[in-house]
């Protein structure tokens, strides 16, 4: 890649952050870098310089020079790029037909894919794509042509001039196909006029082969291999959701339980409610601007199912994860034949704030416990209520960490090592208790050091486990009263 490495990037006097890429020619004949401005935002102009990057690498692996120069067309694309627009507008040249017109856009498309291209007359893009699909309806095979009868020919004149007469014309751009083979010849989108190997043309074919059929090779003609039609033609939506959610338990399911983990089980709800608030439709029809829309009913935030009440800002986001790893996992499956958006990693994903999100925060913005309230809890509570929550003063522990609390990890009356105390430059003796502990979720290695309240509940709590079967260093240390962990699962596979 031709550009300037950089140790660290600060914007101009002006406030823009630059990037120099690709080549170009000065005014004086000179080699020069083209210099592009990408906004004044860090995390905007980082993301316009990654499309950048791409669409120059996408371009430069196409040429044999070892400095190629940035074409006008796509320079100014470029450039458009960098002012972060997303979606590149393709204007129609003056005497350019539909059909050219639609070609362009999709050759540009299928060369630059960084890009999403979208035309500025879209009436004349559809009207060039429905020709371009009748192009591919043509059949592969040679079919001869008949030579036309002079006096045919006299005759189509003749009905040209009497429909010009009375101010009828046929159109120009618009012309009808016959042929004398087409009677024959079924609705299956076949390979012809533009090449087959076109990646112009492979997103409309896609789409074609979905509702295809298989053309028997004519008579006397040598066979040729069928089109593959797509493996689900007919796939939709809710058929996806369904399929989705079978993975999700296979994934999540516990042998030791028989039952799907909690995480898992809040997965496959919340699919379940992408069901109820999105329509049902063919994936065919889950183009760029379905996607879109997806995406942005989770991020107005819809009201709740049933209620007049808005969603609150965690939900949407959560339902919104879940949506996109859906969208990732359908791409990425052999079990549907749908290919994610191009554009699709530049829609906004923003959860939108409302006024009444910031109408309840104030300077206390969590709920706490008073100093005379904690002391009450302690007085009259159990000796196990007393270890939950000196667990969660002292540590910060929540619901997982005191359930996976193993017995070798509390170490009362230890102190550190020397070498330990030295990396951690604390003196320790053995009046001093610690729990040692990897967080499971991160994998991080961490220390805290207990109040004496917190050690005489833990030795509560050691003479209480020896109580149970299979004490150990690995057991865990809080058990319900019948011996089970305290974060299994309910019957119906609920959380505890």
């Amino acid at each position: 890649m031709a550009t300037r490495s950089r140790r660290s990037w600060k914007p101009d006097p002006r406030g823009y952050y630059s990037r120099q890429l690709g080549w170009e020619r000065s005014k004086t004949g000179k080699l020069q870098q083209h210099k592009f401005l990408l906004g004044t935002d860090r995390k905007e102009a980082e993301r316009r310089e990654r499309k950048l990057c791409e669409l120059w690498d996408a371009f430069a692996s196409q040429c044999q020079e070892a400095r190629p120069l940035w074409p006008a067309d796509l320079l100014t694309v470029a450039r458009r790029v960098a002012q972060g627009v997303l979606h590149i507008p393709i204007p129609r040249g003056p005497s350019e037909l539909q059909v050219q017109y639609t070609a362009r856009i999709q050759r540009m498309q299928a060369k630059y894919p960084v890009i999403a291209f979208v035309p500025e007359d879209q009436h004349a893009f559809e009207i060039g794509q429905a020709a371009l699909e009748l192009f591919e309806s043509l059949p592969e095979q040679e079919i001869p042509i008949r030579a036309v009868e002079a006096d045919v020919a006299l005759a189509l004149a003749d009905a040209k001039q009497r429909l010009a007469a009375v101010g009828l014309a046929f159109a120009a751009e618009l012309p009808v196909v016959s042929s004398p083979a087409t009677e024959n010849i079924s609705s299956q989108r076949l390979f012809g006029v533009l090449k087959p190997d076109d990646p112009a043309v492979q997103a409309a074919r896609t789409a074609a082969r979905a509702t295809s059929r298989s053309i028997p090779p004519a008579q006397g003609s040598p066979s040729k291999p069928e089109v593959a039609p797509s493996a689900t033609p007919n796939a939709t939506l809710y058929q996806a959701f369904a399929a989705y959610q079978k993975i999700l338990h296979r994934e999540y399911f516990c042998p030791e339980t028989e039952q799907v983990n909690p995480w898992g089980k809040t997965q496959i709800r919340q699919v379940k409610n992408l069901r109820k608030h999105h329509r049902d439709c063919l994936l065919t029809r889950l183009d760029a601007d379905a996607v879109d829309e997806l995406i942005g009913h989770w991020r107005r935030r819809p009201c709740k199912l049933g209620t007049k009440d808005r969603m609150t800002a965690k939900s949407a986001s959560n339902f919104l994860g879940t949506l996109m790893r859906f969208l990732k996992w359908l791409h990425n499956t052999s079990q549907f034949d749908w290919t994610k958006p191009i554009a699709l990693s530049d829609m906004d994903t923003r959860i939108r704030r409302l006024p009444s999100d910031h109408a309840k925060k104030s300077l206390e913005q969590v709920e706490t416990f008073s100093l005379e309230e904690l002391k009450l809890l302690m007085r009259y509570g159990q000796p196990f209520d007393r270890v939950l929550l000196l667990l969660g003063l002292n540590c910060g522990f929540g619901r997982a960490e005191i359930a996976s609390l193993l017995i070798g990890e509390v170490r009362l009356y230890e102190a550190h090592p020397a070498r330990q105390q030295e990396v951690l430059a604390f003196p320790t003796t053995d009046e001093d208790s610690f729990i040692k502990r990897v967080r499971r979720k991160s994998g991080v290695y961490g220390e805290h050091i207990l109040f004496p309240l917190t050690v005489q509940a833990l030795e509560w709590a050691l003479k209480r486990r020896e109580r149970f079967p299979d004490f150990g260093k690995q057991a865990r240390l809080l058990l319900s009263e019948k011996g089970n962990p305290l974060d299994q699962q309910t019957k119906t596979g609920n959380a505890n």
